[in-house]
């Protein structure tokens, strides 16, 4: 190998990190780790509109909503590997494949809307999947319990949030409504994806999915046709979908700052 073939190790996005071994079975930790992979890069997501957002109110609630998800993340991080001391690095380093997040998160959004239908869908279902992990592994994860706990007041907030203001634009005026409804259609597809991969589903989905209509309704919207199908044995979460994007930019943080944390 010459010398401009060796990695250069001041590069993070040169420097990838295979992910430590953990004491959780193996079921307990492809649950855990899917939906921490989740609220980390939909907490990147929601950053990435600070300072870019259409009134000062939603920057700042945008802002503290994303610092509620990099904390829900930290903490079943911490729960796969309770020794936990500044992962964020060796996490964001990982091989594209050891990432388990979905293209519901994944996704850049493209217009400040399309980022609230997202937002205000992911926060219908995110409920429904803490839930799902405290009722299978808490028996294993003693510790579950009392986070779900803590996390469903921050939770409800983002959700009441993301709700209260989509049926107000939904029934502002046409183009406006519009404009959520061009969102939600882009994003069903995402949705039916985020179903058939995520722990559960085929018991909390239908809860969801009544609740996503109700919301549709108040914001005079059609929701989106989803169907709960599993994905076949053998076909794992992690084809990403818009993911360079998410790694690039974090890569470019520990570029920047090589002892950078979340």
């Amino acid at each position: 190998t010459t010398q401009h073939e060796r990695p250069n190790m001041n590069d993070p996005a040169q420097v990838m990190q295979p992910l430590p071994p953990t004491d959780l079975s193996a079921n307990a930790f492809a649950d855990v780790l899917a939906l921490a992979d989740d609220e980390f890069v939909i907490g990147h997501r929601h950053s990435e509109w600070l300072g870019l957002s259409p009134f000062l109110e939603e920057d700042l609630t945008l802002s503290s909503i994303a610092q509620d998800e990099f904390g829900h993340a930290r903490a079943l991080y911490r729960i796969i590997w309770p020794s936990w001391v500044g992962r964020e690095q060796g996490l964001v380093r990982r091989p594209t494949d050891e990432w388990r997040s979905c293209s519901l998160a994944e996704r850049q959004s493209p217009t400040w809307e399309w980022s609230l239908v997202r937002h205000a869908v992911y926060d219908t279902l995110e409920p429904h999947r803490w839930r799902h992990l405290c009722d299978v592994h808490g028996a294993e994860v003693e510790s579950l319990e009392d986070l779900v706990a803590n996390v469903h007041e921050e939770e409800t907030f983002h959700r009441r949030h993301a709700h209260d203001l989509v049926i107000r634009i939904g029934n502002a005026n046409e183009p406006a409504r519009a404009k959520l409804q061009s969102a939600l259609d882009d994003i069903g597809p995402d949705v039916n994806v985020a179903m058939s991969t995520m722990a559960g589903a085929q018991t909390w989905g239908p809860r969801f999915l009544s609740e996503l209509d109700t919301l549709c309704s108040s914001a005079r919207l059609a929701a989106p046709t989803v169907s709960i199908v599993p994905t076949k044995p053998g076909s794992p979460r992690g084809r990403h979908s818009d993911f360079a994007t998410v790694t690039e930019s974090l890569l470019a943080v520990l570029r920047f700052d090589p002892k950078a944390t979340w």
